[in-house]
């Protein structure tokens, strides 16, 4: 009997072992489903996230390039500035670093005494020194001719030698000597001292000879004065296209806005005249002075390569 009730007992015991393990085994597998879930749900999640990224990345590659395509033509036109600027510079450079021979300083002084820009008076008697914005000013205010400021400027005479050479030239009939005597190839004095010879020489009347002869026109006006042309935005324009103002051959012509950008280029003089409608001369002496401004716009020679 009691046998009978031990072995019960141990199978009963068993069972319940067996039940255990079978409880621990599902609980097993149980788990192994969830952390398989778990992982598969890491997995969507994180692939899901690297999707997003990726997405993200794309959109801001397009957006990237997109700015570079309309960006475009704005970094060319700066990149051009920047060429433009540099060619500017080195030809600046070259040009200060030569110095100006005679024939640039009269080429200089020509221009000056066209443009006629700011200048100072110095007084030889007292060394007394004025400025004047303009040489028309300085002819105003001094009472002096127009004339006498460039036959100094040019040749350094302080006495005034126009109205002589004009007063012998009409007497003489000898027109050419007083048309725009102070850029003549001789010399005012020059001019002066052929002209009094031409009283001896040329076939005229005693009584003509001694009527000029008595005149005190015939001889220079007495001043004491001298002067200097400042103007040296000039000197900074033709030390920067002295080069392509010496030379011969085609010269390219920029055209610029109010805002000093470059609009239009032209390959030859003739082209820019054609597109002004103005003359080829017109355009040389305008860049020739700087005398550069066209209504609202502006021409400068160009440093571009041709």
């Amino acid at each position: 009997m009691l046998k009978k009730f031990f072995n019960r007992f141990k199978k009963k015991s068993e069972e319940s072992k067996i039940l255990e393990i079978k409880e621990n085994v599902i609980n097993k597998d149980e788990e192994i489903v969830d952390t398989l879930d778990e992982i598969s749900i890491e997995k969507e999640d994180k692939l899901k996230l690297e999707n997003e990224e990726n997405e993200i990345n794309i959109i801001e590659k397009v957006d990237n390039l997109e700015q570079i395509i309309n960006n475009a033509p704005e970094a060319e036109a700066e990149a051009e500035a920047e060429a433009e600027a540099e060619a500017e510079a080195e030809a600046e450079a070259e040009a200060e670093a030569e110095e100006l021979d005679d024939e640039d300083k009269r080429y200089i002084i020509d221009a000056k005494i066209k443009r006629g820009r700011s200048i100072k008076v110095i007084d030889v008697y007292n060394n007394e020194e004025q400025i004047f914005d303009t040489h028309k000013q300085c002819s105003k205010v001094l009472k002096l001719p127009i004339e006498y400021i460039a036959e100094n400027l040019r040749h350094g005479h302080t006495d005034y030698l126009g109205e002589a050479i004009k007063y012998l030239s009409k007497e003489l009939r000898l027109s050419e000597y007083s048309n725009d005597y102070t850029n003549n190839n001789k010399s005012p004095l020059e001019i002066y001292n052929d002209l009094n010879n031409k009283i001896f020489t040329l076939n005229i009347s005693e009584s003509k000879r001694d009527d000029i002869l008595s005149n005190n026109k015939i001889d220079p006006i007495k001043m004491h004065y001298k002067f200097e042309c400042l103007d040296e935005e000039y000197d900074r324009y033709y030390i920067k296209y002295k080069s392509i103002i010496k030379r011969g051959g085609k010269k390219k012509i920029e055209l610029l806005n109010s805002k000093g950008e470059v609009i239009e280029v032209f390959k030859s003089l003739d082209d820019c005249s054609k597109y002004l409608n103005k003359s080829k001369s017109e355009i040389t002496s305008m860049l020739k002075y700087k005398e550069n401004k066209v209504g609202r716009y502006e021409i400068r020679y160009s440093l571009r390569n041709i």
